[in-house]
């Protein structure tokens, strides 16, 4: 018999970080469990659904006298340490019938286990890790995640480009960069660096696996990280987090944006935040139903107009004042519900909008959404709508 015990809400926050990782259904059912491994006073949680592996230290009330592993099923630890009212809890293993016996309070459950020799391997690097402030790509992470696209429809798209970029100084930045061909969105994280060969030349990590990542490491300043081919490695004291990358060509967004010197020459309008954001859902009132929410934005003098049609022949128009308008007219259509997108996560009070003339290389300019401060320089590009 294996005797383990655990704090209850140690144990619960240890199975709450492996919770992302664990496969609700699978061909290979090892991995709907969690791996319980143990030595001494300390016991790792592994979890894997063969995209991300997530490893959660917790420890033991009492040490174990041998070293050994236990395969649970996810679904039903994380729920009975959820709802028993205990303060401990107790497993109790019989080797030689597959049986975890679990006590909390009064509550009692007799749990089934499959052999833990058929759990995956834990992927190891031999690269070395680097502390990174994570707090900074955790935090970035909301101004470019409405621009992936669904891994369904397009798995090229479907994550976060990063990598290293200087500014006209020389000074290095890091840069988050998402697009689904509809819009896309560059975050430079200025006077930030994450040393490493692999960024230089850029690494795509899953949107979904960029999300737990944040979720997992959402209160830590720092975490060390190392990357190993196909795989990024991020941990701290109690967690060691795993994801697979994407490997395939991600699109040079550099010719698209221009540099952030030629995107700072550009006229641009300046429109009170609030005020833009509700306007807006005054004019799409009609088509809030519709796929789409075609909008077109005509700036003239001080004065930004807003009309939208409907599928149906319904019509809406609005207007407001800008704080800051173009010096000729500027006429541009795009989905009202990208441009909507966007508005939402930009944290200054006014929004700055740049709408170029058409050219030879673009008849149809796109729409640009800047912010900038201290800490970082953000363009988000939407794509017109030919209305």
């Amino acid at each position: 018999m294996i005797n383990l015990t655990f704090k209850r809400d140690e144990l619960l926050k240890a199975i709450d970080y492996c919770s992302s990782s664990i496969e609700k259904k699978h061909a290979m059912i090892i991995i709907t469990h969690i791996l319980f491994k143990f030595k001494d006073s300390e016991c790792f949680l592994n979890a894997t659904n063969l995209e991300t592996t997530v490893v959660a230290k917790t420890h033991l009330l009492e040490p174990v006298s041998s070293e050994g592993k236990i395969a649970v099923p996810a679904s039903y630890i994380l729920n009975i340490c959820r709802l028993v009212r205990g303060e401990n809890v107790v497993f109790v293993y019989d080797e030689t019938n597959n049986v975890l016996n679990v006590k909390s309070g009064k509550s009692e459950y007799n749990v089934p286990c499959p052999d833990a020799s058929d759990f995956p391997a834990i992927p190891q690097t031999e690269k070395e890790f680097r502390k990174v402030k994570i707090c900074r790509i955790i935090s970035a992470f909301r101004k470019v995640q409405f621009s992936m696209a669904d891994y369904y429809l397009n798995k090229t798209y479907s994550g976060v480009l990063i990598t290293k970029t200087k500014d006209e100084n020389g000074s290095d930045h890091i840069e988050l960069v998402t697009t689904d061909i509809h819009r896309l969105s560059v975050l430079s994280l200025k006077n930030f660096d994450m040393d490493f060969e692999e960024i230089e030349k850029g690494i795509v990590i899953p949107g979904k696996n960029y999300t737990e990542m944040n979720k997992i490491f959402a209160d830590s300043d720092e975490a060390e990280m190392a990357i190993d081919d196909d795989k990024l490695f991020v941990k701290n004291e109690n967690v060691f987090f795993i994801s697979r990358l994407i490997k395939n060509e991600f699109p040079n967004h550099r010719p698209i944006i221009g540099t952030y010197e030629s995107i700072n020459e550009k006229e641009y309008a300046v429109v009170n935040r609030n005020e833009l954001i509700e306007a807006i859902k005054r004019t799409i009132v009609l088509s809030s139903d519709e796929k789409i929410w075609a909008s077109v934005y005509s700036f003239k003098g001080s004065v930004l107009s807003m009309s939208a049609n409907t599928k149906t022949g319904g019509s809406s128009n609005d207007e407001i004042v800008v704080e800051q308008g173009f010096s000729s007219e500027k006429n541009i259509a795009v989905n009202a519900r990208y441009f909507l997108d966007v508005i939402n996560i930009i944290d200054d009070s006014n929004v700055k909008i740049i709408i170029e003339d058409p050219s030879e290389r673009r008849s149809m300019p796109p729409m640009i959404i800047k912010e900038e401060n201290d800490d970082l320089f953000y363009v988000h590009m939407v794509m017109p709508l030919r209305i």
